[in-house]
Order: structure tokens, then sequence, then C-alpha cells
């Protein structure tokens, strides 16, 4: 008897979960609420050794059905009984975009994106039949890893722990590395004040509360775990009292940051006005001997390479006084390397062709130059432009680049006849409603005109009154224009909220990494003399910054074919 009732009940939780259905989806798709179809039907994913890649498993149900199911995750068995680590498992969070980013291509509505562990609080679900609730996968493969086929499977369990369903899938681990140290040199700005404020921290206190600084290591982390590096880490500031550096614990900063993390760039601490009152005046003297130890402890752990310097108050100089203002920097920087034998680049968000060419030019003064993409676009693509970036790069200058809004030129336009919506071709634009090629395309266009590196404005912006978690409306500019997901890439979450204190990354910051990883397939075939080869592979989708289709399907063939031609080349040995 008692057999019979198990089996009724276990008859019973198969007919609750009928109407469940399951699918995967690639890492490029978003997974709207109602889209019916995803076609795709088995995930088959290639990796080098130290690289992560992802999928989704979508379950599509009512709101009691998909909230008594679980998703777990097995490790992956592949040559010799070898084992990879299970992957990770993040809940797809929504959020909503009321009002389109200017010349937006995709509609309003709700997009998934803030990745949320799966002990978070659920999100208010759609009052509805059935919907979908999306859940990304990340794999990531150690550099230990044996070369060959791995399987791995997701499952899908209800109460009682009923399957409901199994996924199957593979990766196949090549025979390369990802280099160590990223090799897209990045700087993403995120104060540590701005994360003290939306974690309920005084934004004042120096030094920070033990938590917030265990909070800070979390945001340094989690963008490093995407190939990418904050601007500046708290712990390699100089001593809040006196504005002195302690050699000892600054070093172990840069140790942490560099050497643990293996970042690729990290950013001098000053300011104008700090640590010292009077850089370029008075305190000159004391200011350059400042920057040179702190250069010093950089050279020291052989990373001298990864220093520079971003400055704020010089972002996007745009009249004659705040050229003025750059060349005084670089007057003080240069000097600096000239008496205390120190490098010292310093980075300016600005084209080297000034607007206003009574301005004058900063070529001298600026070592890292990062012009919006629009501004390369400008410069190295259309018929008029003065090809200025091939010549500060003939002069042994770096050159970046950024983006922020949807800043595109006029003549961009004409010569697309004036489309009110950029569906591709566009110099990228990192908006939530803009395709998902904008985020990954930069790498592949970058190294045909020796781009080296990028920048971005903030990972926590929002402006007065918005609430991420829910309004995708980040950048509400003066005019009215709303910029959604513009300066927001990681959601704080925290306790009161959320039961934990915690960066949360979003689909596009997974994006991000996806596109630094990429650029390191780049370089690792033009370590290997095949930069033509490559150039040409990555024509047939992106030759441009405004010139590339919107064709998934293509970049993850390039992308192959790309290993493939490493491995040919002895890029495994």
């Amino acid at each position: 008897m008692k057999s019979r009732l198990i089996a009724f009940i276990f008859l019973l939780s198969g007919i609750a979960q009928a109407e469940l259905k399951v699918s995967l989806a690639d890492a490029m798709t978003r997974v709207m609420r109602a889209d019916e179809s995803l076609p795709k039907a088995a995930v088959n994913l290639h990796a080098a050794r130290g690289e992560w890649e992802s999928f989704q498993i979508v379950l599509n149900g009512s709101e009691s059905e998909i909230k008594e199911a679980k998703v777990e995750a097995t490790s992956l068995t592949g040559p010799d009984q070898e084992t990879l680590p299970a992957p990770t498992l993040l809940r797809e969070h929504y959020v909503r975009v009321s009002k389109s980013t200017p010349m937006a291509p995709l509609p309003p509505g709700d997009y998934p994106d803030a990745l949320v562990p799966l002990t978070f609080p659920w999100q208010t679900l759609p009052d509805q039949k059935h919907f979908n609730q999306p859940y990304w996968v990340d794999v990531f493969v150690p550099y230990t890893a044996k070369p060959g086929v791995y399987k791995g499977e997701i499952r899908v369990v209800g109460p009682d722990r009923v399957f409901l369903a199994t996924r199957q899938y593979s990766l196949t681990v090549q025979p390369f590395d990802l280099p160590v140290v990223p090799r897209l040199r990045t700087s993403i700005m995120t104060l540590w004040r701005r994360i003290a404020e939306v974690h309920g921290f005084d934004r004042r206190q120096e030094p920070p509360d033990p938590k917030l600084l265990t909070l800070l290591d979390e945001y340094y982390d989690l963008l490093a775990q995407h190939r990418l590096s904050i601007d500046q880490t708290y712990p390699t500031y100089p001593e809040p009292s006196s504005g002195k550096i302690n050699p000892a614990r600054v070093e172990a900063g840069m140790r942490k940051h560099l050497l643990h993390r293996h970042v690729s760039t990290l950013g001098l601490p000053i300011w104008p006005e700090w640590p010292f009152k009077d850089p370029l005046g008075q305190d000159r003297s004391k200011a350059m001997k400042y920057v040179a130890e702190w250069m010093g402890l950089m050279k020291k752990l052989r990373c001298d390479s990864r220093g520079y310097v971003i400055m704020g108050s010089l972002d996007e100089p745009n009249d004659s006084e705040a050229y003025a203002r750059v060349r005084r920097w670089g007057d003080f920087f240069n000097e600096t390397e000239a008496v205390h034998k120190v490098r010292v680049p310093l980075l300016i968000t600005e084209q080297p062709t000034p607007d206003n060419g009574w301005w004058g030019r900063l070529d001298g003064d600026v070592d890292i130059w990062v012009p919006h993409v629009s501004r390369v676009w400008a410069d190295m693509e259309s018929p008029d432009g003065q090809r200025d970036i091939a010549r500060r790069l003939a002069e042994g200058d770096e050159v970046w680049c950024y983006t922020a809004l949807t800043q595109i030129p006029d003549a961009w336009e004409a010569a697309h006849g004036q489309p009110k919506a950029m569906k591709q071709s566009n110099p990228p634009v990192w908006c939530l409603d803009y395709p998902a090629m904008n985020y990954r395309v930069l790498a592949w266009v970058m190294p045909r005109h020796g781009i080296t590196g990028l920048t971005y404005w903030d990972t926590l912006f929002a402006s007065p009154g918005i609430d991420v978690w829910k309004d995708a409306g980040s950048f509400q500019h003066e005019n009215g224009e709303v910029y959604n997901g513009d300066g927001s890439f990681i959601y704080p979450a925290t306790r009161k909220r959320h039961g934990a204190d915690m960066p949360v990354a979003s689909i596009r910051l997974k994006w991000l990494r996806e596109m630094a990883e990429d650029y390191d397939y780049m370089m690792l075939a033009k370590d290997l003399g095949q930069e033509k080869e490559a150039l040409a592979l990555a024509a047939t989708f992106a030759r441009g910054f405004g010139d590339w289709e919107d064709d998934v399907a293509k970049l993850y063939a390039v992308r192959q074919k790309l290993a493939e031609l490493i491995v040919s080349q002895g890029g495994g040995r």
C-alpha cells in the first residue's frame, strides 16, 4: 500500500509539471519572456584553456511550475575520464525598457540582464499562463585541462527530486592557452565611494569600514574575472591622513591586483587636489616624488608597463582652457619621467585631431589617446578622415577607444541613408536595447587600426530616482533622452533587499568578457605571424567600426576558424 502511495505522489508531481518545457539557447541570444521558439537544439562549445564559455537553459511554464523547478549542473567528463568543474548557474533577472535609447533597433519591453545567484529572492514574475525563465550557464576551462571533448548535463528537477528534464552539452577544449594577463588593455571606472554609497556605507569615512573593503575586493575580483580592470584600487592609495605612500601596504595591493588577479592595467591614484593641494605649483616637487615612488613599486614588481594615469577632471577636454589644463599635466608627468627615470603614461579620452584648431594640439603631452568609437570611424574610416590615429601610433603613442551614449557622426548617418534605427555597421553602442554584437565586435575591428585598449566611464551609474533592478533607464539626459543600461554593467545587491551585499554581473558584462577573449584570439594569431590571415577571417563579418554585420553565426564560425589557425601554427606548443 505504501509503495502505491509513493507512486501516486510521483505521478501527481509529473502531472503538475507536465506543461513545463525546457530548451537551450546560445550566449548571444536574448531570451525574451514571450519568445515561443528557441532554435538551439544542441550546445557544442569550444574553448581554449583559461577561457570561459556560456550558454542558456530556458524553462517555459507557469509561475508555480518555474519556481518549483530546480536547475542543477554536473561536472564535465572528457578524455581518460578527466573532468572539468561543474559550471556556475545564474538566474536571469529582467529589467524594463520603457523608453527607447535614441536610434535603438530593439523595442521597449522587459529584457534579461542581471544574473543573480539561485539563492536570491525571485522578482515578480509575469501573470501569464506560460512565459520563459532562462538560466545562464558559465563554464570555465582550467589551464590544466587536457584537450579533447568533454560532456556535461544540466538537470531540471521538481518537488521530491522528480527529474523533469535533462539536457546534455559538449565542450571541446582546444590545445592552446589564453594569456593569463589579458592582451586587451582596459580601464573601467568605478569609484570606491560610489560602491560605498549604493551599499549603504558612509562614502566619506576613511579608512573605510572593513566590511566595505571586503566588498571592494569583490568588485575588483568580478571585473578581473571578466578580463577587465578597474581603473584604481583602494589598497594602492596613499594613507588618507598624510597622503604619503605606505610602501608595504601599496605593494601588497599591487601584488594582489596585478599578480593574483592578473589584470592588464592599474591606474596611479592622483587628482588635481589630492593627495596634494597644489601639485602643479607649490607641491610640485613632492607630487613628482609621490608619482615616482608609486611607479617605482610597479617597476619593482616588473609591472611598470601596466601602470598609467587617468584623471576624471581631464576627461573629454572640449575648449581651449581644457586643452591647456591637459598640457600643464602633460608637462608635469613628462618632467617626472625625466627627473625620476620612471614611466608615467597619461591617458586622455580625446581624439588626436582637436575639434577646434585654435585650441592647439596635445601631441607630446598625451601618451594614451582614447577617442570615442565614432571618432575612430571619422578619422580612420570616413573618406574625409585625417588619419591622425595612425600618425600618433607611428610616433609611438598608444590608442585605445571608448563608447558612451549614441554619439553618431553626421557623415556616418548621411552615408547610411539617415537611418531611424541602427541595426548594424554603426559605431558600437553599449545600451541594453541594442543588439548583442555591439558588445563583441570591437575585438574584431580594433586590431585593424592598431587600437589596443578601451575605457568605460562607470559600471554603477544610475540617474536620481532610478532603481536599476527594475528600470533599465540608467542614464536620463537633461534633454529628455534615455540611454538604457549606459554606465550600468554591475547590479549592486544589498543584504536588505537580496540577502547579501555583493556585485552582480549583467549579461552585457559577460559579452564584454567574450569580447576580451576574442581579442586574445586575434593577438595570439598575430604573435604567430598570422595577423593578415586573422584580419581576413574577421572581415567576413567585421571590416570596421562602421562596417560590420549583426550575424552571430558568422562570429562563431570565424572564431572557430581562428582557433584552428592558432593551433595549426603551433599555438598550443
